[in-house]
C-alpha cells in the first residue's frame, strides 16, 4: 500500500467534516440542466438552418436550370434592343426595313425560282439570327456576338435589296 492510501484511510473523517452550503447540490443540477436545454436549443436552431439552407439550394438548382437552358427561346435569348439604346435603335431601323421591302416581295417568290432560292437564303439567315440571339444571352453581351447579329441584318437587307433589283427589271421588261 502506498503512503497516500494509508493517509487517505487515516485521515477519512477528516474529509468528511466540511458540507456543503444547503441548496448547493440542487443549484449545480439545475445549472446543469440548463446547460442542457440551452446546447438542446442551439442544435434545433442549427438544425432549422442547415434545413433551409438545403432546401433553397435544392429548389435554385431546379430553378436556375429552367431561366438558363437554351432551349427555352422565352428565357434563352435576347435582341439586340436588351443591350443597349443604340443597339434598339439598330435593330429597330433593320427590323423594319426588313419587314417592309420582305412584304413587297413575297409574291415573287411564288413565281420565279431564282427568287425562290433567294428567299430561302433568307430563312437561313433568320434562323441564324435567332442562334445568335441564344448565343447573345449565353455569352452576356459579347461583342463578337452583337457584330455578327448586325452583320446578319446586313446580309439579309442586301439580300432583300437584290430581290427589289430583280423586281424592277422585271418590270422593265
Amino acid at each position: 500500500m502506498s503512503e497516500l492510501e494509508k493517509f487517505i484511510k487515516q485521515e477519512h473523517d477528516s474529509f468528511n467534516e466540511e458540507y456543503l452550503p444547503l441548496g448547493h447540490e440542487n443549484r449545480f443540477l439545475m445549472k446543469l440542466e440548463k446547460d442542457k436545454l440551452d446546447k438542446e436549443s442551439s442544435m434545433k436552431f442549427w438544425r432549422v438552418a442547415a434545413a433551409i439552407i438545403v432546401l433553397l439550394v435544392a429548389g435554385g438548382s431546379l430553378l436556375l436550370p429552367r431561366f438558363n437552358s437554351p432551349a427555352d427561346v422565352q428565357y434563352g435569348s435576347m435582341s439586340l434592343s436588351e443591350v443597349s439604346a443604340d443597339m434598339a435603335n439598330i435593330e429597330m431601323y433593320y427590323t423594319s426595313e426588313l419587314e417592309k421591302k420582305y412584304k413587297d416581295l413575297q409574291e415573287m417568290a411564288e413565281t420565279d425560282m431564282s427568287v425562290r432560292e433567294l428567299f430561302d437564303e433568307l430563312a437561313i439567315l433568320k434562323d441564324q439570327y435567332e442562334e445568335l440571339e441564344k448565343d447573345l444571352y449565353r455569352s452576356g453581351s459579347n461583342d463578337r456576338v452583337i457584330l455578327a447579329m448586325i452583320e446578319n441584318f446586313r446580309l439579309r437587307l442586301s439580300l432583300v435589296e437584290k430581290l427589289e433589283n430583280i423586281k424592277q427589271e422585271k418590270s422593265k421588261s
